[in-house]
């Protein structure tokens, strides 16, 4: 073989090195061998703190699938139960009133702050839960929404949409659109915004991407947690590169697998109501994306935030170092929780109908600990 110089041309010595490799890396396939994770630097002690007493959690867990409905249904109420007495609580530690109602009869629930923001008080936050598109129905999915009652001071509305075995999509978007038109008749577009985490997340951009199919005002603002956009299962490097290392997903393992089959039923996984990635992300509302560097779903929330980019919608990504699936929720204690909520609201504010408001809006001393183990995301 020839031998190669400092003349040689940059393409003729990556193809000569690429030659040089095993087909299985030609094929674009890397083995990664095993790699040691220490906690964090650059962050918080407390959440350093947080990290160090969180055991490393076992993949199998995720092997659990129920065989049919019923079993589904009985698995899925026993989880709930257990989340909703730590939401119940949080609520109570919060001093954030919750009020069950219905409107369009979907089942919702209005959640108080104890003093709303004065820049807040004809405002409105539209929430969609997360929970792997089957946990968190009825009270267990009020934890976040306690969260940002309190934090943002600003009234919230809860959206308890149907949900899988029972109810696939697009059930869960024609319950947020079915809300959205009731709300629109009493109150204006851009005095509310709309979000939610995790599956909430997809469903509120799926939702959106509807609204304006359907010619529908759309909110001010978008709140886009750590999304799933994409339901096929080894979409994503952070995926790959995450896991294990994401101590809320810990692994896109055959529970989360099936769960997301069950939420598209018969329209697929590829259909935009059920992985917005591959739904039209023009004349969306401006949106506040938020992960961390261990979010199994960092790559969904890069694609998200980029695909609002392309379309020209207003967008910013938060990326927050060390942090897992949703974490600035379970780490709730934490500096880092109660910035990204700080900045949640200043980037609301700049779209609701009213100036920014100078009040601090995170109060730690008020939080509980942490979130027990058995609350779903």
């Amino acid at each position: 073989m020839k031998a190669l110089t400092a003349k040689t041309p940059l393409i003729a010595l990556l193809a000569y090195l690429t030659s040089s490799l095993p087909l299985s890396a030609q094929e674009g396939v890397w083995e990664i061998g095993a790699r040691t994770l220490p906690p964090s630097v650059g962050v918080s002690e407390a959440f350093r703190q947080s990290q160090i007493n969180t055991p490393k959690l076992d993949p199998t867990a995720m092997d659990f699938v129920p065989a049919n409905d019923a079993q589904w249904l009985e698995h899925i109420e026993e989880k709930d139960a257990a989340t909703a007495k730590v939401a119940v609580a949080i609520a109570d530690a919060l001093n954030v009133t919750i009020k069950e109602a219905e409107l369009a009869g979907v089942k919702v629930h209005w959640l108080t702050p104890p003093e709303t923001d004065a820049v807040h008080q004809n405002h409105l936050f539209v929430y969609i839960h997360g929970g792997a598109y089957v946990y968190n129905g009825g009270k267990a999915g009020l934890v976040e929404p306690s969260l940002i009652a309190a934090r943002l001071r600003m009234p919230v509305v809860s959206i308890d949409y149907r949900m899988p075995p029972n109810h696939p999509a697009p059930a869960a978007s024609d319950d947020v659109i079915a809300v959205w038109k009731a709300l629109l008749e009493t109150r204006p577009n851009n005095a509310m915004v709309m979000g939610g985490t995790s599956a909430g997340a997809n469903i509120t951009l799926a939702s959106n991407q509807r609204f304006v199919e359907l010619g529908l005002p759309v909110p001010a603002a978008l709140y886009i947690g750590t999304p799933t956009v994409d339901l096929n299962a080894e979409a994503g490097d952070s995926r790959h590169l995450n896991e294990e290392a994401d101590r809320i997903l810990v692994t896109m393992g055959p529970f989360a697998v099936e769960a997301m089959n069950l939420y598209a039923g018969e329209l697929g996984l590829d259909h935009p109501y059920v992985s917005p990635i591959f739904g039209d992300f023009a004349n969306l509302p401006p949106s506040y994306l938020i992960t961390g560097t261990r979010d199994l779903l960092l790559s969904d929330t890069v694609r998200a935030h980029r695909a609002l980019r392309r379309a020209g919608v207003e967008a910013q990504l938060h990326v927050y170092e060390g942090q897992g699936h949703a974490d600035y929720i379970v780490a709730m204690k934490t500096p880092e929780s109660a910035e990204h909520y700080a900045e949640l609201n200043r980037f609301v504010l700049e779209f609701l109908s009213a100036p920014s408001s100078e009040k601090e809006a995170a109060h730690l001393d008020t939080l509980p600990q942490a979130i027990p183990t058995s609350t779903a995301y």
